[in-house]
């Protein structure tokens, strides 16, 4: 713990909203499954789909799955370690990546649009990258808990379901590092396989550099995660706390939630795994985070793209639950 944490300050607040964060305790699994066991005669026309409505209905504290107001919000930093595994200059690169989102030719602008849903990038300082880990904490903590703070932003836009995504440069990187530094292991298995061996050696790098500073997620957090997984714990933190469900998309995400889960697991009750990404160790994560994903699909971006698909198939399902009060 650092000597900031002992004096109560800055992450003590931060502390606070994990502790205070309210229960899930909405309409039971009970009464939910007495209403779908009407649609169709007990055979099941969700199927498993079941489950995830049944979460976003307790979630939000309500009898039915509200679905009508989602955003998809993709949070976007510079990582300082990413110069270990480019030449390529990494502030013009994240700078690129968001252009393409906001401007080209991304799916994941092209879904939110037919589901209705905002889309909006949160960007972490795209200018000022995160220090490279492998030499120094990516974020002093108070800067760390100055993004957690900016992240919590996301409940301004009003949705009743958010979907966090991220499209921050070398975010993956630090998502590998800081599911090492939670859950051990080796850096090949949590970083991406012998395919990605710059990003293994930076995580092992980063691993040794800090191994005296990492008993306290929040500290593993500002070592390795960079402004925009900071700010996506803010975003978390928010939804949590306005009970608002939160749909996982990606390796990244689940890596900022993995932070939250290992100091309270009640701190992410509200989170739900949109799917399982082809980032190899993504499935690893979702296991230590006890979710099951709701769709499988290889997809490889964690952009919101997954979530989107999940989504889609959620408000169809969800459709089917109106014809209870139509009929």
């Amino acid at each position: 713990m650092t000597e900031a944490n002992k004096q109560g300050r800055p992450f003590d607040d931060i502390r606070d909203l994990v502790r205070t964060m309210p229960p899930v305790d909405g309409v039971s699994a009970d009464d939910l499954g007495a209403i779908f066991k009407t649609l169709g005669r007990g055979l099941r026309p969700l199927g498993t789909l079941e489950g995830a409505l049944t979460e976003i209905a307790r979630i939000q504290g309500g009898q039915l799955p509200r679905l009508s107001r989602p955003l998809i919000a993709v949070f976007a930093g510079t990582h300082g370690v990413a110069s270990q595994m480019s030449d390529a200059d990494i502030i013009e690169a994240s700078k690129a990546r968001v252009v393409s989102l906001t401007e080209g030719a991304a799916a994941v602008r092209g879904m939110s649009s037919d589901l209705g849903a905002a889309f909006k990038v949160y960007e972490f300082g795209l200018e000022y990258p995160s220090a490279d880990f492998t030499r120094e904490p990516s974020l002093s903590e108070r800067d760390c808990a100055a993004a957690i703070a900016f992240g919590m932003e996301v409940v301004a836009e009003g949705a009743d379901v958010i979907i966090l995504g991220n499209a921050g440069y070398g975010a993956a990187t630090a998502a590998a590092g800081i599911a090492m530094s939670l859950y051990g292991g080796a850096a090949n298995y949590w970083a991406g396989g012998q395919a990605a061996k710059a990003r293994i050696s930076s995580v092992e790098a980063g691993i040794e550099a800090h191994s005296g500073h990492l008993d306290d997620p929040l500290d593993t957090l500002r070592i390795f995660g960079g402004r925009d997984i900071a700010g996506m714990i803010g975003a978390i933190l928010a939804a949590g706390h306005q009970r608002i469900p939160v749909l996982l998309d990606g390796y990244v995400s689940c890596a900022a939630a993995a932070v939250l889960h290992a100091i309270d697991p009640k701190s992410v009750a509200h989170c739900i795994a949109s799917h399982c990404s082809a980032e190899p160790a993504h499935d690893a994560l979702l296991s230590r985070l006890q979710l099951s994903p709701i769709l499988d699909l290889g997809i490889n971006i964690g952009d919101g793209t997954g979530g989107a698909m999940a989504l889609s198939l959620l408000k169809t399902a969800a459709a089917g639950l109106t014809t209870l009060k139509d009929g």
